[in-house]
């Protein structure tokens, strides 16, 4: 039988508190970054954050501080320079510097962070104030816009906003106050694994202690307790199993746009000469027809959202996605990515109300995986962001709505001509669909459907 979901809010209520690890004792260190106020700003109180920060499973300490920013509350807010020293030699590292010509805070991706001796440490004891700037940040040579305060002559950024800017994955768990920073190539626990607390010794065993039958007494005589039967779970797609399969954009709506590393045909004929321009519609589509052909071999019902090279407006999305809710199990958006030319690897969006566990959890990490021995590589730990109504993307909103489990898979950055290369032909195609297939199987083998 198909499992179903109860639908639930999730609020960030940790995003309102904070890490105190600001030291009693004033320490005199050079301001990171001088700051460019805003016009007309004004000053805003600044608590030093309670909230404990896991980076890859050990906790770090950087400073930070909760900010009330506007009528829905507050958030913390992190110095760039501490984020930038903790990702050294992690695949996410970045370069911090200033330009005093321009003004402009430098970063590159990549490479090594050189510290300046303010790192990890607060200018001032307790409370400050913050004041919003206008600090210019280029990537790589492009601008990027991230909401920025400074206190004492540091600037500090949402954690969330750096996450998204530099390539590392955030959540938040309401229940112990933790924020939670995991880079693209980890896999362990998201906090330091515990042991087993001791058991205390009593002077009388919970158990009588045995000695070697002697056949005289039946006391002498164990039995062993036999194993608990397993609970069946389904092993294979037998028929049961529907997907419904969104084609992302299409027609009129050619998606994200990139460069032709080298000639190559696509799915179309269309001869693309190397320089020449791609899209996301000369990929999501024939993903998705390999990955229907391989589904429906394999005994599941497909549902499409497009099977031809055309537009589905969002509504006309949300429309298919409900009227197939009470039928379909499951869905799966297929989109490629492109951010900055210099982005790759692939990234999988799941519903807010799993990024605490649960079967949106467990899905993306069956995608994961699959991908993972395809030979591509994570751009970004899977995310679970919380938009206007409660998901990142509209496809998962939509769903979420009805009750549907869904991700949006992003196999590969099409602006980035080595990431591509894995798509640019029907093998790179059938590889990628795949990978999908194989997801979907191993987690209905552990899931109702």
């Amino acid at each position: 039988m198909r499992k179903r979901f109860i639908a639930f809010t999730l609020l960030f209520s940790s995003m309102l508190s904070g890490v105190s690890y600001a030291t009693n004792e004033e320490i005199e260190v050079t301001p990171d970054i001088p700051a460019v106020y805003a016009a007309s700003t004004q000053g805003k109180k600044a608590y030093v954050s309670q909230m404990e920060i896991y980076l890859d499973g050990e906790q770090v300490k950087p400073i930070a501080y909760l900010i009330s920013v506007d009528a829905y509350g507050a958030y913390t807010y992190f110095k760039l320079r501490d984020l930038a020293y903790l990702m050294n030699g992690k695949d996410c590292q970045f370069s911090v510097d200033y330009d005093e010509e321009t003004r402009q805070i430098i970063t590159k991706s990549g490479e090594k962070y050189v510290p300046n001796g303010s790192e990890m440490k607060a200018s001032s004891s307790g409370d400050q104030i913050a004041y919003q700037t206008d600090s210019q940040i280029l990537l790589d040579g492009k601008k990027v816009e991230m909401e920025a305060y400074s206190i004492n002559g540091n600037t500090y950024y949402k954690l969330r906003d750096m996450g998204e800017v530099f390539g590392f994955d955030v959540s938040y768990k309401d229940s112990s106050r933790q924020a939670i920073i995991r880079t693209p190539s980890y896999t362990g626990p998201d906090t330091p694994e515990t042991s087993e607390p001791d058991t205390p010794e009593t002077s009388e065993p919970d158990t009588p202690e045995t000695s070697e039958p002697d056949g005289n007494s039946p006391s002498d005589i164990i039995t062993p307790t036999p194993e608990p039967e397993p609970e069946p779970t389904p092993n294979k797609v037998d028929g049961k199993l529907t997907v419904l399969i969104d084609v992302g954009h299409g027609g009129t709506d050619p998606g994200a746009g990139g460069t032709a590393p080298y000639a190559f045909f696509t799915y179309q004929n269309r001869k693309v000469n190397a320089g020449g321009g791609i899209y996301e519609t000369d990929f999501n589509l024939p993903v998705a027809l390999c990955l229907r052909d391989l589904l429906e071999a394999s005994g599941a019902n497909v549902i499409m959202s497009a099977e031809t090279d055309k537009t589905v407006t969002f509504s006309e999305r949300k429309k298919i996605i409900e009227s197939n809710a009470n039928t379909a199990d499951m869905l799966i958006s297929i989109h490629h990515n492109a951010f900055n030319g210099n982005a790759s690897g692939f990234d999988i969006l799941a519903q807010i109300k799993y990024k605490n566990g649960g079967d949106g959890y467990e899905l993306a990490q069956s995608f994961e995986k699959e991908y993972l021995e395809a030979g591509r590589k994570r751009h970004a730990p899977t995310t679970f962001r919380e938009g206007s109504n409660g998901d990142y993307y509209a496809i998962l909103r939509y769903a979420a709505n009805v009750d549907l489990l869904a991700i949006i898979s992003e196999y590969a950055y099409i602006d980035n001509a080595n990431d591509v290369e894995c798509i640019l032909s029907n093998e790179g195609v059938e590889r990628e669909a795949q990978a999908m297939h194989d997801a979907i199987l191993d987690f209905y083998s552990t899931h109702e459907y």
